[in-house]
């Protein structure tokens, strides 16, 4: 790393690691789940979040894969190789949280609690219309948009790839 980069911008780019590997840990385990049969996409009986690969010789076999290659193979490669995804993708993150996004928006719809912030006039407006957003009684509700988590990890990405490019110059 060059003596020249600020410490604010090695902070960024230890934390976009740290983001990163939290999508990969995720994503990793929904597929040894999915591997293992202890979750199926779209049954309520067999949620991510109860999935419990400790022990399992399947999970045991990707995961060994995965670590006896290391660092030898491009990451993409890898995944290819051991779970069959070459992207990363924040829907495992989803999956596993599900039941407790459920329970919040079931929970918010009971107590009426609102979600979102004040709008507080023209100072907002240029980037509420910018961004194809609503404002309902005078409160930005992000509800209606289709902003979801494959942008979000799209974004993030692209400020974590302009950060890794930024520190090896």
């Amino acid at each position: 790393m060059s003596t020249n980069v600020c410490t604010p911008v090695m902070g960024v780019y230890i934390y976009n690691i740290y983001f990163v590997s939290t999508i990969l840990q995720f994503q990793i385990h929904r597929a040894l789940c999915e591997r293992t049969g202890q979750f199926i996409p779209g049954d309520p009986s067999r949620p991510l979040h109860k999935c419990d690969i400790y022990r399992n010789p399947e999970a045991g076999r990707i995961l060994t894969r995965i670590m006896e290659r290391g660092s030898s193979l491009p990451w993409a490669q890898l995944l290819q190789d051991t779970i069959g995804e070459t992207r990363l993708n924040g829907e495992a993150l989803r999956d596993y949280f599900r039941p407790l996004e459920e329970w919040l928006r079931s929970e918010n719809l009971r107590t009426g609690e609102y979600l979102g912030w004040s709008y507080d006039g023209d100072y907002c407006k240029f980037s509420i219309e910018t961004a194809g957003l609503q404002v309902y009684g005078g409160f930005y509700n992000a509800a209606s948009t289709n902003f979801g988590v494959t942008s979000f990890v799209t974004i993030l990405l692209s400020s974590a790839i302009t950060t890794f490019i930024g520190l090896r110059r």
